[in-house]
């Protein structure tokens, strides 16, 4: 909240190291100058992680992959502390709404398939149907095994399709 962060920013209150953390992060300075003064401002390289493509909130996309040929159809810094298998997608459709705009990079790292999804029900994850459309939606549980429904916040419910794989969405970069 602004309040908490004027309050930091003058000093009328001190703060944790997670949220030093966060602010190096997000001002892309380095934590030891944001703690300290010392060194240098700005942290070294950031990695870069590949865009893979797009993937649909409410819209009907099909993801353009070119990250299975070893690239993306861009490259975006890659979050603190994300994997080196880390994937973004950039979201195409307002169906997500308030939650994900038209834009935002959805980054992630760990796709399941099969029962596995299963773990993800009730997250929000970007989903790989397996007629190959990519969306970003909740999943939750099908009416038989190995059928999924994927929600959104709205837009009406995909019943009952079938995933390739899930993976849970970890970070957002704002559009």
């Amino acid at each position: 909240p602004l309040p908490t962060y004027n309050s930091h920013e003058n000093g009328s209150r001190g703060f944790r190291r997670d949220s030093a953390e966060r602010y190096a992060a997000k001002f892309r300075v380095s934590l030891e100058w944001l703690l300290t003064g010392k060194g240098q401002p700005r942290a070294g390289k950031r990695l870069m992680i590949p865009v893979a493509g797009y993937a649909g909130a409410g819209a009907e996309i099909h993801m353009v992959d070119d990250y299975a040929k070893g690239d993306g159809i861009d490259h975006i810094e890659a979050p603190p502390a994300a994997s080196a298998n880390a994937i973004a997608v950039r979201v195409r459709g307002e169906s997500m709404m308030p939650a994900y705009h038209d834009g935002d990079h959805i980054i992630y790292d760990q796709q399941l398939a099969g029962r596995d999804i299963g773990h993800y029900v009730g997250r929000e994850c970007v989903v790989r149907l397996a007629d190959g459309r990519t969306f970003i939606k909740t999943v939750g549980r099908g009416t038989h095994d190995g059928l999924w429904t994927l929600w959104s916040y709205n837009a009406a419910p995909m019943n009952d399709v079938v995933l390739e794989w899930a993976a849970r969405v970890r970070w957002i970069e704002r559009a």
